[in-house]
């Protein structure tokens, strides 16, 4: 799960993305997504300092992206604020570091299905810009699609059950 960090991140980000070419200082972008403000210019401060954002001091001064919203990626975005994405550091492409646990790394099942688990993730999470965030985010407020959600465990078992019974 993404935390308290990541979250205020990305919808700082996402506002500033809809608003283009504006300086917007952090007590304004803290109003609108509903963030604390001094944990958000916390937050913005560091997402300057690794490139992410440009800040302006002064009256017309704020914040605003550095780079193309279709450049920055939830994968970038979760990198800088949360981490390694991996859920285990021996399965992490960046930040590895090999189990102490591990009975035998070479052949561990486990390390082999989560860096697959990993590979997948990121390769997702780098398919999700600022710009596709947007666009979903158009997209649910015009009803061209549903918001989707997450299928409930007992669906997927009835499902599979039923799918069992109509194969026999």
């Amino acid at each position: 799960m993404l935390n308290k960090k990541t979250i205020y991140g990305l919808h700082a980000l996402l506002h500033l993305a809809r608003n283009p070419h504006q300086h917007i200082g952090a007590s304004k972008i803290a109003e609108a997504t509903s963030a604390p403000y001094k944990f958000l210019e916390s937050i913005l401060q560091l997402l300057v300092n690794e490139g992410m954002l440009l800040s302006k001091a002064g009256r017309d001064g704020g914040y605003q992206l550095a780079e193309s919203p279709d450049q920055i990626t939830l994968a970038d975005i979760a990198r800088l604020l949360e981490g390694p994405i991996a859920l285990l550091p021996c399965a992490s492409h960046r930040f590895y570091e090999p189990c102490d646990s591990c009975p035998d790394p070479a052949t561990c099942g486990i390390q082999d299905a989560l860096v697959l688990l990993r590979n997948q993730a990121v390769s997702d999470m780098k398919q999700l810009s600022l710009t596709a965030f947007l666009q979903r985010e158009a997209d649910l407020q015009s009803g061209q699609r549903d918001m989707l959600r997450p299928t409930p465990y007992a669906c997927l078992l009835y499902t599979s059950d039923a799918a069992d019974e109509e194969d026999s």
